[in-house]
This record gives structure tokens, sequence and C-alpha cells, in this order.
């Protein structure tokens, strides 16, 4: 299944930050050549986006692992903002 992380940050990514989204992307994805990530500018907000695959399960079995997995990861992000989870057809 597809698992797509927003992550809303008001300044620019560090490449650490990007390293950061992939550790916990690793984690969790059942194909390493998944995992994608880039941002989108809204305004002043700049979105990180993580996508990824997973082993098919129900989303609300995964969604906790993922969540922590991503506050894990990204503990040292500066001016973090939100963090928003879904699951793209």
């Amino acid at each position: 299944m597809n698992v797509e992380v927003v992550i809303e940050v008001d300044i620019p990514p560090e490449e650490k930050d990007f390293d950061s989204l992939r550790n916990a992307a690793s984690k969790l994805t059942n194909n390493p050549k998944s995992i994608t990530v880039q941002t989108a500018q809204t305004g002043e907000r700049i979105s990180l986006i993580t996508n990824f695959t997973m082993k098919t399960a129900a989303q609300y079995k995964v969604i906790d692992d993922i969540w922590s997995e991503f506050k894990f990861w990204t503990f040292d992000l500066e001016v973090y903002q939100d963090m928003s989870v879904s699951f793209p057809k």
C-alpha cells in the first residue's frame, strides 16, 4: 500500500532532514526503492513530502507505527509545525 507523510516547516530543510525522513521510511517500507522525499512550498510553509510503500495492512493497525517512526527520526527537525499521514491509492 502507498503511504504519504507530510511534515510542514517554516524554514528550508537541510540535507540531514532529508536523511532523517529517508531513515524513518526505510524502517517501515517493504521496498526501499519506493522511498521518495521532496519539498513543496505554499506561502510561508514548506512541506516535506515522503512517499513509500508498505505491506498491505489495515490502516488503523499501522498508523501509530508510522507516526512513532517519523516522530523519532525527526525529533531535531527545526520549526516543525504539523505532520499528516495519508494512504493514496
